[in-house]
């Protein structure tokens, strides 16, 4: 049996709806996994998407609505190949324009559309074959003491932190990370139709091509420093930020905390350095031992409270030890197989 031309219809209106969304410059990862459901509910679906993405990108499409604006909009919908009541006049059988006359925007338009039109063909038949070709996942972990330089198939890399595990989810129409734990410096390529989202659990930091940082402080505390271009990090219950490059945010406990000053184009742990901006002294031995091969414990939690200022080279974990020592009057020593700071 023969879908029903209004089935068609209304799936052209709800690509249509997607096509807009998903051009949107910043996209949540609610948005990102309702789409995702929705395009691989029926291969049909996939196709009018490729449609309505085709027509979106084509350069023609700009050049409609600039007539429209001067006042042609009318003749030139008109003139559009196959359009209700509209005239082929000066084309071939195909509806494109014979040999020796100049095409207009319509005919350009409509060879973008033919050529989209087959790689959605293409879609359709991967789709047949079962969805799950079209997604690519892996996964990828650090040890304490150890840094990794991951590159994603989109082009995009990632340094990973010492203690650091993430997740990658891409399809063709959305890149999607989970970071369970440590920190991770993302470079993200640039996509006209995909994201980029990252989740954290308590927050989503969501791009389209830039370069960032995220560091898993706490089961709450997430810090976000951005290098270049702008993401948007959303804490749910309507709080959401936009961060430019050369600024961030520490989002935790109920409190919100801007970071200026972000310098350079790669976070300083990269160089085994730790940049602290009235920081607390658990942020900072979190940067250590993801490094250190001899972990460092507070005799007292309320230690970690304390707030440094300054640049520790992480590297040198004993260094780092001194210095807070004389910054809040403590001590620390060697104990078995750690460091112990205490009061």
């Amino acid at each position: 049996m023969m879908p029903d031309r209004q089935d068609f219809g209304e799936i052209d209106r709800q690509a249509a709806q997607w096509a807009d969304r998903m051009n949107r410059p910043l996209q949540d990862a609610e948005m990102a996994a309702a789409f995702d459901r929705w395009i691989l509910q029926d291969s049909r679906h996939v196709e009018a998407y490729a449609r309505m993405q085709g027509l979106w990108q084509s350069g023609a499409m700009q050049d409609a609505l600039t007539a429209a604006e001067a006042g042609t909009g009318a003749a030139a919908i008109g003139s559009w190949p196959g359009a209700a009541g509209g005239t082929r006049t000066g084309t071939g059988e195909s509806g494109l324009p014979e040999d020796g006359e100049a095409p207009n925007w319509a005919a350009q338009a409509w060879k973008q559309f033919a050529a989209f039109t087959a790689v959605a063909l293409c879609l359709v038949v991967v789709v047949s074959l079962g969805a799950r070709l079209l997604v690519s996942e892996a996964s990828y972990r650090t040890a304490r003491g150890e840094t990794r330089d991951v590159q994603l198939v989109d082009g995009s890399k990632v340094r990973l932190s010492g203690d650091t595990r993430m997740d990658v989810r891409f399809t063709p129409w959305s890149r999607e990370v989970v970071l369970r734990e440590g920190e991770a410096f993302f470079d993200v390529a640039h996509e006209k139709v995909r994201n980029f989202a990252v989740d954290t659990g308590s927050s989503s930091v969501t791009v389209l091509g830039t370069a960032f940082d995220i560091d898993l402080v706490d089961e709450q505390t997430r810090v976000v420093r951005v290098y270049r271009g702008l993401v948007s990090v959303d804490a749910g219950a309507g709080r959401q930020w936009r961060l430019p490059a050369g600024s961030g945010i520490e989002v935790g406990g109920g409190k919100v905390r801007s970071l200026g000053d972000v310098r350079g184009d790669h976070p300083g742990w990269i160089d085994g350095w730790f940049d602290a901006e009235d920081t607390s002294v658990r942020q900072l031995v979190q940067r250590l031992n993801r490094g250190s091969s001899r972990p460092i414990e507070l005799s007292d939690p309320a230690l970690g409270d304390l707030p440094v200022t300054g640049r520790f080279q992480t590297s040198d974990p004993e260094m780092v030890l001194d210095a807070l020592a004389a910054i809040h009057d403590l001590q620390w020593h060697r104990e078995g197989g750690r460091y112990l700071l205490s009061r």
